[in-house]
């Protein structure tokens, strides 16, 4: 019976991989304005309907880009000129009865969800570096990591609690947003049973085309 029930969830976690492989970070332009390498791009479908309805339900869902230029080098050996990353936080307001979603620019309240996908998924004009540092003559590219996390460090800590039958008077400042924590919080059946239901880890990559900074401008390789 152990064994059956442990094939049912390979392939459900199975189905769920293969779902998550058809989504992609989509680099739409790679440009130069007054001397700086801005980024657009964009990841579709980020927030589903699983994730939406853990809003609804009071969660709060952290999206984070990892956005790195490469100096392109010889073999499987490339360069890191740069790495930046960009968080955002997502939940439901219930005084204000809006989405709250927060980054390092800006608090932005809205009653529409259209608006909250909007705002998480496509990134406009992100600065990548100035072009001063860029040397003409080498071969560049960019890279970009999603990470969905539908549910908060604290979310998670409720749960464990909750499975474990144990009361919720833990302390919240003993507790950060670490990837030690994550881990430790996140693992074995936990983590398994949390991708079944639709709100594990969902993680994302893109990477634009070779190019050189010729002239002040992005220019293509072949």
């Amino acid at each position: 019976m152990k064994k059956y029930f442990f094939s049912i969830l390979f392939i459900f976690l199975l189905i769920n991989i293969l779902q998550a492989a058809n989504k992609k970070v989509i680099i739409d332009t790679v440009k130069v304005d007054l001397e700086l390498l801005l980024l657009n791009f964009h990841v579709e479908e980020i927030i589903d309907e699983k994730v939406a309805e853990g809003l609804q339900k009071g969660l709060t869902s952290t999206i984070e880009y990892q956005v790195q230029l490469w100096e392109k080098k010889g073999g499987l050996i490339n360069n890191l000129i740069t790495q930046q990353d960009i968080r955002m936080k997502v939940f439901f307001d219930n005084w204000e009865n809006k989405y709250v979603i927060m980054s390092a620019e800006e608090k932005r309240l809205t009653n529409s969800l259209e608006t909250v996908r909007e705002k998480c998924s496509q990134i406009h004009n992100f600065e990548i570096t100035s072009i001063k540092q860029l040397k003409g003559d080498n071969d560049y590219f960019l890279t970009v990591k999603m990470i969905l996390r539908p549910l908060s460090i604290e979310n998670y800590q409720e749960i464990k609690h909750w499975l474990s039958g144990k009361a919720k008077n833990f302390n919240l400042k003993d507790f950060d947003d670490t990837d030690q924590q994550e881990k430790k919080l996140k693992g074995g059946l936990l983590k398994m049973f949390l991708s079944l239901t639709g709100f594990g880890d969902k993680v994302v990559s893109g990477k634009s085309s070779d190019f050189k900074i010729i002239d002040g401008s992005v220019s293509w390789g072949k």
